[in-house]
């Protein structure tokens, strides 16, 4: 499921205008990529009003984010789309209340790096195994925490968010023997999950026009 709250106004008519979207986080953006290559619509997801460019980097931290994101906005300033995937490795190394403020400071810095940008916030998903973690249930609730508050923080920027409604829950059956990992149909679902963020995305910054 995917949510925004956007002024439509804000956002400029770019006409037939490529929009680059950037994707950033940890491996499930790495697997994410290598799965839509061969799937229908490829890397790019089926879109042609825009190019998909994947940032996924394995065992990506939060704090490396905001880095990624400077030095795309040294090629692109914009118009454009941002997804952020991350966090998700951040729940066992820090303080639920430190993680937080880091995130919403980062977010807030990362759209003045931009002309003009819409970021899209995907959930953490839960995982069978939390590395590390002494009490995975006290992780899963973390977990739901941070998407709730982040979410609302994004969506209250105009951005968009989304949940991963199919991935929650026990998921076991659509992660890999790891316990940390989607699996090949976990990761059509998640990519189906990104491919409807991006649309709403595409759609408030052309001002009301599909691009699928």
């Amino acid at each position: 499921m995917v949510q925004a709250s956007v002024a439509p106004s804000t956002w400029l008519n770019h006409g037939n205008k490529q929009v680059v979207v950037w994707l950033i986080g940890h491996s499930y953006l790495f697997w994410a990529a290598r799965r839509a290559e061969i799937r229908p619509g490829g890397r790019n997801l089926g879109f042609t009003a825009a190019a998909l460019e994947w940032k996924g980097i394995r065992g990506m931290s939060w704090w490396q984010v905001l880095p990624e994101a400077v030095e795309i906005s040294r090629r692109d300033r914009g118009p454009l789309v941002l997804v952020i995937h991350a966090a998700g490795n951040d729940l066992c190394r820090s303080r639920l209340s430190d993680l937080m403020t880091l995130m919403k400071a980062d977010i807030s810095r990362i759209r003045g790096f931009f002309n003009e940008v819409v970021l899209v916030w995907s959930e953490i998903v839960p995982r069978v195994v939390w590395q590390g973690a002494r009490d995975p249930a006290a992780i899963e609730r973390a977990r739901r925490v941070v998407n709730t508050r982040i979410s609302r923080f994004v969506r209250s920027l105009g951005g968009v968010v989304i949940r991963h409604r199919q991935l929650e829950g026990d998921n076991r059956s659509l992660m890999r023997p790891d316990g940390i990992h989607l699996n090949e149909i976990g990761l059509d679902i998640f990519l189906s999950g990104l491919q409807d963020g991006i649309d709403q995305a595409l759609f408030l910054l052309s001002g009301g026009r599909s691009s699928v």
